[in-house]
């Protein structure tokens, strides 16, 4: 088992998808920062130049010069750069059938099963570096900029709530929890892609869950169930794992929902795709 780790680690290393999507993550990242403050500076200008400067210099505000970390390490990669790393998930994972690895390796273990472990456990690998691209990349950007760090979490009052700060140690609790759901998310790229065989079908869950574009179908499916047993308040997005992941979980009081959707729907996909890839044949 431990060399099969290891050749999947490998080969995820040595992979082009992986070191192209490793670059794109960290480059964006990298940008947001001065991006932000040229945004600001170019609106900026075009206040002071209308007719009533004040009164939009005063809804544009003053630039904030210092930044969060905890923000950076309790927030997601990202709408692009999550398609992104999906994606490069799905190449990996579907290599070994696309290529006929699975054939050379298939009398090294009890059972097939065992190298769905594997690619997990190498996709966490994945999701370890990704992660530290998104955080390296993001507060370089910040200290090009100049702005000062502050080792807290922040959430900007909305609809009539209050600012919240939250500690370096609930970042690292939403961290770890978002992490858990980017995995389950994975698990379902695992399931699709190698369980099942279809590397059309992961492609396509990785862009949709990736980039958000489920937030439409689970209002459409919530309204319907709503409809259905005649309740008002139930919405889909708030148990599915791409929709929790995008969540600021601690502003939202939502974060023990999402530690037990994440667990659980781990635990089931992964049963799933050991069941269904021990029941396949292989071409």
């Amino acid at each position: 088992m431990g060399n099969v780790i290891r050749m999947d680690l490998y080969r995820l290393r040595r992979a082009l998808s992986f070191k192209i999507g490793l670059i794109i993550v960290f480059v964006m990242n990298l940008a947001e920062g001065p991006l932000t403050k040229i945004i600001y500076d170019v609106s900026k200008k075009i206040a002071e130049s209308a007719e009533n400067s004040e009164e939009v210099l005063a809804e544009l505000g003053e630039w904030n010069n210092s930044f969060h970390f905890g923000n950076i390490i309790a927030g997601q990669m990202g709408i692009i750069c999550t398609a992104v790393f999906l994606l490069v998930i799905v190449k990996f994972c579907y290599a070994d059938i696309q290529h006929g690895y699975i054939k050379n390796i298939a009398g090294q273990l009890p059972s097939r099963g065992h190298t769905i472990v594997s690619k997990f456990i190498a996709i966490q690998f994945a999701i370890l570096v990704f992660y530290a691209a998104t955080i390296i990349g993001n507060t370089a950007g910040q200290f090009i900029i100049g702005r000062e760090i502050k080792f807290d979490m922040f959430f900007a009052g909305y609809d009539g709530y209050p600012d919240k700060v939250f500690s370096m140690g609930a970042a690292a609790g939403e961290f770890a929890i978002k992490w858990l759901l980017l995995s389950g998310l994975c698990a379902l790229v695992l399931l699709l892609t190698t369980g099942i065989g279809s590397n059309i079908a992961g492609t396509i869950v990785a862009v949709l869950c990736g980039a958000g574009f489920t937030g439409l179908a689970y209002t459409g499916i919530s309204a319907g169930i709503n409809k259905l047993f005649n309740i008002k308040e139930f919405a889909l997005s708030e148990f599915m794992p791409d929709s929790l992941y995008r969540t600021d979980l601690f502003n939202e009081d939502c974060v023990l929902t999402a530690l037990a959707i994440a667990a659980v729907f781990i635990v089931v996909i992964m049963y799933l795709t050991t069941t269904l890839y021990n029941k396949r044949d292989i071409n």
